[in-house]
This record gives C-alpha cells, structure tokens and sequence, in this order.
C-alpha cells in the first residue's frame, strides 16, 4: 500500500435525501456522483472547466471507477471529499484519481478510485493529457 498523498483539492458536500435508500443510507451511486461532482469542481478549479471543454473540444473521460466503503453516511451528514492523485495508469494518456469521503468527525467513510483520460470531442480519441493534469498528477 502507497503513502498517502498530498490533497490536491477538497469539497465539503451536505447528503441530501435524494442521495440516500431504503436502508437511510447513503445509497452506492450517490458516492459515485459526489466525487463525480468533486472532480468537475477541481478541473474547473485548475481551469480545466466548461468554457475550457468549449474552446479546446476536450473532455474527460473515465475508463475505471470503484469505491471501497468503510462507514455508513446518512442524510444531513456533512461530508468532506479530497482529491488525490493516484498511482501510475501504466498509460502516459491517462491518470488515476483517489477520492476520500470523510465523515465529520474525520471518519473514513469511503475511498474512491477512478482512471481518467481525456478524448477529442469530434475525433472521439484519446489525446494527451492537459498540462494542467500533467503538472499535478504521476504519469
């Protein structure tokens, strides 16, 4: 198992009701949406948002995603949800994002994994990654 890595970004979401299942938890998908949501804020962030997709007929693209969960998450729970990089792909067009979700009392709720790359729009290949990308993340 790596070191932990440097937080490249955080974002402290409020589980909605619409997040959650019949069991009053936090539902599987719901997960994956919030750190979806996350990553969006961050390229956004590093200046990778939408006018940035418009204007370069890029976007990201996921070829991997998985969560490991550790604790329950219930509806009103504030959650803070880091970004990281994550290890080597093996592909120098692609990249692993590491997500955690942490409850408030700084709980490990889940670890999220996904390998990202980005695709011409109009080609619908995959091109390098943005410089942006490459600056903060193992290649």
């Amino acid at each position: 198992m790596s070191s932990k890595k440097a937080v490249l970004f955080e974002k402290f979401i409020e589980v909605r009701w619409s997040d959650c299942d019949a069991n009053r938890h936090m539902r599987h998908t719901a997960y994956s949406d919030l750190c979806a949501h996350t990553r969006v804020c961050f390229l956004s962030d590093i200046g990778l948002g939408e006018v940035w997709t418009q204007e370069h007929n890029i976007g990201p693209v996921l070829f991997k995603e998985e969560t490991e969960y550790k604790r329950e998450v219930h509806m009103g729970e504030q959650l803070n949800i880091t970004l990281e990089t994550g290890e080597a792909t093996g592909f120098t067009k692609s990249i692993q994002m590491v997500q955690h979700l942490y409850k408030e009392d700084g709980e490990l709720a889940a670890t999220h994994r996904c390998v990202v790359a980005w695709m011409d729009l109009s080609l619908r290949k995959i091109v390098q990654l943005p410089a942006q990308i490459s600056a903060n993340f193992v290649v």
